[in-house]
């Protein structure tokens, strides 16, 4: 379902947050239930929930990783207190393009990231890639394999190297800068 999908984008955030230490991670879930792509014998194929956030982040979670400084609304829960409603972290490709993985938590509010990009010298926002569903348990089925699937996000404004994107409430976000050549 489309939490499972959020659970997978917050875990490959901390795996890039954590390259230096973290050399390789498996999915276990391709012998699991929950595989990424679900078959039915004779039948199609379709792409569930978590598939997204791993496919991007095998797309562009490439180069070097940073650990940005994430300032955000928090909440406590049964378990955690103060804990942030969102969480982000960003790669640094060999061209000096940009990747920011960002996940809002918040069940009901878009929250505005604002990113300090002046240490990269000039980029463009490129592109901002959104998955989002207004029901937490929306899944993907043979038919209606798109229900959960990513779309063009409302994108942002960059100014002088200061982003401003607002993340819409329980999504997953990549926002891609590229470098101005």
């Amino acid at each position: 379902n489309f939490e499972d999908a959020l659970l997978v984008g917050s875990i490959l955030i901390t795996f890039l947050r954590n390259a230096d230490r973290v050399k390789v991670a498996c999915l276990a879930q391709l012998v699991n239930v929950i595989a990424p792509i679900m078959t039915r014998d004779k039948g199609g194929a379709w792409a569930q929930t978590i598939y997204w956030p791993l496919m991007h982040a095998s797309c562009y979670g490439r180069g070097t990783a940073l650990r940005p400084i994430v300032k955000s609304p928090v909440y406590d829960c049964k378990d955690y207190e103060q804990v942030p409603y969102i969480d982000a972290t960003a790669t640094l490709d060999n061209e000096g393009d940009i990747t920011i993985f960002a996940i809002n938590r918040s069940l009901d509010e878009d929250i505005q990231l604002d990113c300090d990009l002046r240490a990269f010298g000039e980029l463009t926002l490129a592109e901002h890639i959104e998955l989002h569903s207004d029901d937490v348990k929306a899944i993907n089925t043979e038919s209606d394999p798109n229900r959960v699937s990513p779309c063009k996000g409302r994108g942002g404004k960059l100014d002088n190297s200061f982003l401003q994107i607002s993340l819409r409430a329980l999504s997953w976000n990549v926002i891609r800068l590229t470098k101005t050549k």
